[in-house]
């Protein structure tokens, strides 16, 4: 083999690490950022609109209920600034229990005060007297009117009063029924140097809280109500209605038989808690499906959503202000959100496939120059096609100097070995290629009587003839794991045995002769049906030492054998003339090479011969029949495996 460079230096192969295609990697790196960054994106988009939505929804919530609340201290301050104010006067002396300064004071204060239907001072012997709003059919009528002191009969207001002596200070009592309505009071003790002589009690008739609902609701397009606790109803819109306890629709009625589908459910519903906190200030915000306890009652599909706020003070328990609205008020905005959320999921979806496209688009010059080195790198060069031009400005640049180095190459291999140089770099040894002893089995070949041949011959017929003789002698010895050092005229020099370090290189070569014998009876058949001329080969096989690696000059290097042991399979190639003069392939052995083959190998004994330029005489056979092998290369890789 002939270079212009320094011998060869190969390097060992690292060891093998997982790889992972190109083309994965650019996908998912582009796949992969389009979804981190679009993905990222949508997610804070359609995270903010949802925060958005309930915070919005947290914020009306909490200005209804703080409306209604607002209202309600309004209304029932007002009664208790009216108390308030009459027991100050009555500290301050400004009147006495049944005179008729009380009776001014209490008339004043009354007529002062909104929402309030009667005022009464009782004394400790629960004699009460007072001062009370006119209803004619039900209905105030603004006019104040007196009654004098007598005993309280009303087991409610007894029991109120009872009650009263057990608290000091401002005190919101039980609820008091009568033919007129149902109310809540608030008393005050009238004291005097430290000591209670009667309290003044002032009374809120309830429909004022469910005038204060109805107003809101039309408000805020909602239904709003107010709950005795959590299970009977307090104000509602329906009991506003004048002519609600005539419908029989009463105040303090449970929540399951008041007949309101949706409160009916109110005990089982259920709380949300995506709002947030600090808008929805003490509110609880829940779903009602009014289906669940109203199964047979109820043949709707809608749910509500209920916003309440508990508050206390006005009676034994807190009362739970409160609206509900259907769902669909909030969830059109919803189905906007997630309308826009499934419109960004599938843009991102897009875009992801888009990117992984593009990034298999972009690998494909690469993973081509990958394949195409690779078989350069096998030296596999007559399966390499040029590499396409590319848009991209680097890779059309790599093509470029791709399909440059590929036609060097095909120039240049057509004067070397390409096994050789497949070998070289196959076997991945440090200094493989320099120059080492080793025992090798040498095969040299000659035409037998080629030159008188020739000069019947044209120069390129002569060529071609030679060329094709040597394309089947090269295959059989590459087929056998041989290497092919030079060609010789119309001779042959192959060896076996390096640069592989092949165990069993005698039975290798010798199979590549009865191969090269076999394809040349083939051979000179059909070259008498094509009029070309029969050849006649002579081969000699020998097995010893030798020099074997780079020889040469600096500038131009073979990598080739020396010694004797090249000499002796080239006399034994002479030899062959004489031992079979008319066979059509004469194949002569030396001694040391027939003692290494076993029973396949039938090996004719050819006496010992005195051969040119040696002084003793060498032991020659003749080659026979070979046992057919069903796999030529398998017989190398086992001999390469010892």
């Amino acid at each position: 083999m002939s270079t212009s460079a320094q011998p060869v230096r190969l390097v060992r192969p690292e060891k093998k690490r997982r790889r992972i295609p190109i083309a994965v990697i650019m996908a998912l790196s582009f796949g992969s950022l389009v979804f981190l960054s679009v993905g990222g994106v949508l997610a804070l988009s359609v995270g903010a609109n949802f925060r958005n939505t309930f915070d919005l929804l947290g914020a009306q919530s909490t200005l209804l209920i703080d409306a209604m609340e607002d209202s309600l201290r309004a209304e029932m301050g007002n009664a208790e600034n009216a108390v308030d104010g009459i027991a100050q006067l009555y500290a301050q002396g400004e009147f006495r229990i049944d005179d008729e300064a009380m009776s001014a004071a209490v008339a004043g204060a009354l007529a002062a005060s909104s929402g309030i239907e009667a005022m009464l001072i009782c004394t400790p012997d629960l004699v009460c007297r007072g001062a009370a709003r006119s209803v004619e059919d039900n209905v105030s009528t603004g006019a104040i009117e007196h009654f004098p002191a007598k005993p309280e009969k009303s087991s409610q207001v007894r029991a109120a009063l009872e009650q009263r002596r057990q608290v000091d200070g401002r005190q919101w009592g039980a609820f008091v029924a009568n033919e007129f309505g149902l109310y809540a009071h608030v008393s005050v003790p009238l004291a005097r140097d430290g000591v209670t002589q009667a309290w003044v009690i002032a009374a809120v008739e309830l429909q004022k809280l469910s005038d204060i609902t109805r107003e809101l609701s039309s408000r805020f397009g909602t239904h709003a109500f107010i709950l005795d606790g959590e299970d009977r109803v307090l104000a509602d819109q329906r009991l506003a209605d004048p002519d609600a306890l005539k419908n029989g629709v009463l105040p303090l009625t449970p929540l399951a038989t008041y007949g309101d589908p949706v409160l009916a459910a109110y005990s089982s519903r259920k709380v949300e808690r995506q709002f947030d906190t600090r808008h929805a200030r003490d509110i609880e915000i829940a779903e009602i499906d009014p289906s669940v306890d109203n199964a047979s009652e109820w043949s709707g599909d809608t749910t509500y959503i209920a916003i309440t706020r508990k508050i206390a003070g006005y009676g034994d328990e807190p009362w739970t202000l409160g609206a509900y609205f259907e769902t669909s008020q909030i969830s059109d905005e919803i189905e906007r959100v997630m309308g826009s959320a499934l419109l960004g999921l599938g843009a991102m979806a897009v875009a992801v496939i888009v990117a992984i496209l593009l990034g298999r688009r972009l690998s494909r010059p690469i993973q081509a120059i990958a394949g195409q080195a690779t078989r350069v790198a096998d030296f596999n060069l007559d399966g390499v096609t040029p590499l396409p031009r590319s848009r991209v400005l680097e890779l059309d640049n790599q093509a470029s100097a791709f399909n440059a180095m590929l036609i060097g190459l095909r120039a240049f291999s057509t004067y070397i070995p390409r096994s050789l140089v497949a070998k070289l770099v196959r076997t991945g040894e440090i200094g493989i290629a320099e120059p080492r002893e080793a025992v090798v089995t040498v095969m040299f070949t000659d035409i037998a009587g080629f030159t008188t041949l020739s000069e019947r011959m044209d120069a390129a017929a002569a060529a071609r003839l030679l060329n094709h003789h040597f394309e089947i002698l090269c295959r059989a010895v590459d087929t056998h794991g041989g290497t092919v050092d030079k060609f010789l005229g119309d001779g042959m020099l192959a060896f076996f045995g390096a640069p592989d370090r092949l165990k069993g290189h005698p039975a290798a070569a010798v199979r590549a002769a009865a191969a090269i014998r076999e394809e040349l009876e083939k051979d000179n058949l059909e070259a008498a049906g094509e009029g070309r001329p029969p050849l006649h080969v002579r081969i000699g096989i020998h097995t010893g030492s030798v020099i074997v690696g780079n020889i040469g000059a600096s500038d131009r290097v073979n990598y080739t054998i020396v010694g004797d042991t090249v000499n002796v399979s080239q006399r034994l190639q002479d030899l062959g003339k004489q031992l079979e003069p008319d066979a059509a392939t004469a194949i002569a052995i030396s001694g040391e090479t027939a003692s290494r083959l076993d029973e396949k190998f039938e090996t004719i004994p050819a006496g010992k011969h005195r051969l040119r330029g040696r002084g003793e005489a060498t032991e020659v056979f003749q080659l026979g029949k070979v046992a057919t092998s069903a796999s030529p290369r398998l017989d190398v890789h086992r001999a390469q495996a010892g």
